[in-house]
């Protein structure tokens, strides 16, 4: 009977510990390190955490990270009480947005969208488009025809283009292939779905 006890005492702490860590807030480094945490505050690009087993924070460029879990949404600097909206049947979204880089912050980021124009990113913007599910959707920076970020839109789905200048500037992600100067690109999930409800204003057409 003890050891039928000692066995369900080893299951429940076991059970008790997955459920604490499953609860955490994470971060994965560009080196699949994950790192589990307390998030306190994810203001701009800055993102503060409490790493497990330390007292002091430490704050990090949000893209640093390759995935990242932030329980406590509240956390989170959002302006515009923003909410990552769910496609309705039959469509995608496409978040178009463009975080705060202090060098070539007051150039334009003039997005067209199969070779019309759509919108002129701001810094600290986005922009919300809801695209045909089934269909390519291609998007290109300022009459840029070299360069066409082509989504094949599929059902439900929600894509993230980042605009930003310059790749020697950001700590970039390593899915995104970037050069010098104004880019767009087709960017992480995992990080955009946090960095977009920081965006102070909604970017204009033009």
């Amino acid at each position: 009977m003890n050891k039928n006890l000692s066995l369900l005492f080893l299951i429940f702490i076991s059970i008790s510990s997955y459920a604490q860590n499953s609860k955490s807030d994470f971060l994965v480094t560009k080196e699949n390190d994950t790192i589990f945490c307390k998030v306190v505050g994810l203001k701009g690009k800055q993102i503060e955490f409490i790493q497990n087993g330390e007292n002091k924070s430490k704050k990090k460029n949000i893209f640093n990270f390759l995935d990242l879990k932030i329980a406590d949404l509240s956390v989170i600097e959002n302006p515009l009480n923003l909410q990552i909206e769910k496609p309705e049947n039959g469509y995608a979204h496409v978040y178009l947005y463009r975080p705060y880089v202090y060098t070539g912050s007051a150039l334009a980021c003039k997005v067209e969208y199969n070779g019309e124009k759509l919108v002129n990113l701001k810094t600290y913007s986005y922009y919300l488009h809801k695209i045909k599910a089934g269909e390519i959707h291609k998007y290109n920076w300022n009459n840029s025809k070299k360069d066409i970020l082509e989504i094949d839109a599929v059902n439900g789905e929600i894509y993230f283009i980042r605009g930003s200048f310059g790749a020697s500037f950001e700590p970039w992600n390593t899915i995104s292939t970037v050069r010098n100067g104004m880019n767009i690109f087709l960017d992480n999930p995992n990080t955009s779905k946090y960095a977009i409800l920081t965006m102070k204003e909604v970017s204009p057409n033009y």
